[in-house]
């Protein structure tokens, strides 16, 4: 049996380096490999489809074309950048990483686990491919794409969000993992998740493995992996006030930085009225305290009581519906202290310079329309 496993790992090992020789993508970060490309790489399509991702790839290398660069810039620049990628939280560790890079390793990413470990952000997947795609070092990569690849080649029936059934995965990477040539090899089955081994309807006859394929001769390649459960997504209803202050033309708007411990970390958004997981009828809306508080702060105030735009926006775990209300006023009132935190008077045409959630942006430009 050990004799008939080394036997398939060569074959498998031979036939998607191969494969990946002839039908790789040609990528930026592929063409000029650096650990720092690979980095941004790495973080940027976490959670992110490669056509997707390329845009802010190439805003990112620009913006930032070192690691001293983005290690000195400032958070709102980063997460400027970063706005409509969500998870922003990838964003500030990104920056972090960078700054230790440059404080604790001389401005070179570390070639060991131990050391890589070390960045925020940098979970076991993205170890292992600085590790392999930058440096060529015999270390296993294991991401959704490799799982799918692996639980359909030998039918596994582990299931991919467990502790117990993720060792399982990992290990088997090791074991295939061709050690000659860890790079193209690690890249190899992300490709071929990628462009053949698709979630749904897998190209099975493109596949370079199909005839090694245990879940394809078993017909059971599109059950595959396995997932032990799912989490509840939950509603949750948002009631944004875009507060206009000023005369036509010189108008201004009301802007707060989001605090820690909830969605959008760190992002700038409109006053806001949350509803929980039940929507708000207009006249609990219309009489909520937190709306009296606003009302109080502003001179002169009208609230439009119909809404200017709804959107609807899927997190991993929420989906978010959300309305934007209009009100006008002609300005704020003297030494109000009613809000923990302080509003910022932001002229409408410099909006665009502070980074918000991409619902919230859509809000806006559907009640600019």
């Amino acid at each position: 049996m050990k004799t008939s496993a080394s036997s398939l790992y060569r074959t498998l090992r031979q036939r998607l380096g191969a494969w990946y020789d002839r039908e790789a993508r040609d990528l930026p970060w592929r063409r000029d490999v650096s650990a720092y490309h690979v980095l941004l790489s790495e973080v940027i399509l976490q959670q992110t489809r490669v056509d997707q991702g390329m845009s802010y790839y190439h805003r990112f290398t620009e913006a930032f074309p070192t690691v001293y660069d983005l290690a000195t810039a400032s958070e709102d620049e980063v997460l400027l950048l970063w706005q409509g990628l969500g998870y922003y939280s990838r964003g500030r560790n990104l920056r972090r990483a960078a700054q230790i890079i440059v404080s604790d390793f001389g401005g070179e990413l570390p070639r060991t686990l131990e050391e890589l470990s070390r960045l925020p952000g940098v979970g076991p997947y993205t170890r292992g491919a600085i590790l392999s795609f930058a440096y060529n070092l015999p270390f296993p990569t294991v991401d959704g794409n490799v799982y799918r690849v692996l639980s359909r080649l030998f039918a596994l029936s582990d299931p991919i969000d467990t502790g117990a059934g993720q060792r399982v995965y990992w290990q088997l990477a090791e074991e295939l993992l061709d050690r000659e040539h860890p790079s193209r090899h690690n890249q190899a089955l992300i490709e071929l998740g990628a462009l053949c081994c698709t979630p749904r309807s897998p190209h099975c006859p493109e596949c370079p493995v199909q005839e090694q394929c245990e879940g394809y001769r078993r017909g059971i390649a599109e059950t595959l992996p396995i997932k032990q459960g799912k989490t509840r997504v939950r509603p949750r209803y948002m009631y944004y006030f875009l507060v206009r202050l000023g005369e036509a033309g010189t108008t201004s708007r009301l802007l707060r930085r989001r605090g820690a411990g909830d969605i959008w970390q760190g992002l700038y958004e409109l006053p806001l009225i949350e509803g929980g997981e039940e929507p708000l009828s207009t006249e609990t809306l219309l009489a909520h305290p937190r709306l009296s508080a606003l009302l109080r702060q502003l001179r002169a105030p009208r609230l439009h009581p119909q809404p200017r735009a709804r959107a609807k926006h899927r997190l991993s775990h929420q989906q978010l519906y959300a309305e934007l209300y209009l009100i006008e006023a002609e300005g704020l009132m003297p030494s109000s202290e009613e809000e923990e935190q302080p509003w910022l008077l932001i002229p409408e045409a410099e909006q665009e310079r502070y980074a918000m959630p991409v619902l919230l942006t859509r809000l806006l430009e559907e009640a600019e329309d």
